[in-house]
């Protein structure tokens, strides 16, 4: 029997989601959680630890056990900051930039995949309810 709540659903949804990216991202040497970092980065070229940390709620020593990682493998570098020497500066080497740019299109990917039998007024619809709680929820929140 399945629990008629917004909040089964979207836990559903996400797991589902976490297991679709989790087998792509393995076939490129990346795990889920390491995704989010990469498109932190991706997006925020030449940015700190401290500032991924804040902008994505990660504890330091975790992320800087994920950030080892990610050099280990080649996805990111980590150099000292030229204006503070006490800081480093993180960016992407080419095997991350290709990482950030494949997991738009992974994204997209699983949009397709669950939303297949969607008309696109029905996508566009659905789209559209989700960002509205998303947005009242972070107003709440704010509040």
């Amino acid at each position: 029997m399945l629990i008629d709540s917004l909040s089964f659903y979207i836990s559903f949804l996400r797991k589902n989601f976490t297991e679709f990216c989790s087998e792509k991202l393995s076939e490129m040497g990346l795990t889920y959680g390491q995704v989010f970092i990469v498109i932190y980065i991706g997006k925020n070229e030449a940015c700190s630890p401290k500032d991924i940390s804040k902008a994505l709620n990660l504890d330091a020593g975790h992320l800087n056990r994920t950030l080892s990682k990610l050099i280990e493998n080649n996805f990111i570098l980590q150099k000292k900051n030229e204006n503070d020497k006490r800081a480093n500066i993180v960016t992407l080497t080419s095997k991350g930039q290709e990482v950030f740019k494949r997991s738009y299109s992974l994204f997209d990917e699983w949009d397709d995949l669950v939303l297949s039998s969607f008309t696109e007024n029905k996508k566009e619809e659905l789209m559209g309810l989700i960002k509205k709680v998303a947005f009242s929820q972070k107003e709440n929140i704010l509040k």
